[in-house]
């Protein structure tokens, strides 16, 4: 089995979202291959909407940079993992640049309309790819998830498909960036997510209870608040 985790914080390895994936797929079998690439060391360019892998070139991008170099890993991964942090309500920079660049994988868009509501509007051009399993693993510095994601995950329900991928939530993310605080508590949703992600490798699938469990917050509201004070009023933590 392959895993790819596509970093997209711009805090590279100092990611705090990052921790997370590495616990998540620590829950996978020893065998595994798990290969992670930092969005933020490639050089990979905007897309030119220039139609290109639909028309003259089908299925291949025209822009020579490293994508050229990803799209190959994407294709091999069994189970392709994106981790990044929210920071505006939406995906990083990185994330979507690289997501705009990913067309190539579609068929043509031929004007078709979507009756269910769950399914993407575009069709992949190599069918094996709809047997790979997506995840999106995803911290925030907010106190609740519910309020910051909807925008996120309606575009995610848009490209792969409503109920196509798995959502891993987490707020209050960037505790783990605060050495010597909330130690237990960030060690415990650490050691969730590793018995999260073989609950994956197992099921292909997480349980709506340990989804459930994820989303809960690591500390009370009141908790977090006091450290959220204490950092942007002056008493700085290290960020890492």
């Amino acid at each position: 089995m392959r895993i790819l985790i596509l970093n997209g914080s711009p805090r590279g390895e100092r990611s705090n979202t990052l921790k997370l994936a590495k616990a998540f797929a620590a829950g996978f079998p020893e065998e595994t291959d798990i290969e992670i690439v930092c969005l933020k060391e490639l050089e990979i360019k905007p897309c030119l909407g220039c139609f290109s892998c639909w028309t003259k070139t089908p299925g291949e991008c025209v822009v020579k940079d490293d994508m050229q170099t990803l799209y190959p890993k994407i294709e091999a991964a069994d189970i392709i993992i994106e981790s990044f942090p929210l920071y505006f309500f939406g995906m990083s920079g990185a994330v979507k640049t690289m997501t705009d660049r990913c067309l190539p994988f579609m068929k043509t868009y031929l004007g078709t309309s979507d009756e269910n509501g769950k399914s993407s509007f575009h069709q992949l051009r190599n069918p094996d790819m709809y047997n790979k399993k997506f995840v999106l693993i995803s911290t925030c510095g907010y106190v609740q998830t519910a309020p910051m994601y909807p925008a996120l995950l309606k575009q995610y329900d848009l490209i792969c498909g409503e109920g196509n991928y798995t959502a891993i939530l987490c707020s209050e993310g960037e505790l783990f960036g605060y050495e010597g605080l909330a130690e237990r508590q960030k060690n415990g949703y650490l050691a969730d997510m590793t018995k999260a992600g073989a609950e994956f490798a197992a099921n292909g699938k997480l349980s709506a209870k340990t989804l459930d469990k994820l989303l809960r917050p690591i500390l009370s509201p009141g908790g977090f608040e006091a450290i959220v004070r204490s950092h942007w009023g002056g008493e700085k933590f290290p960020q890492i």
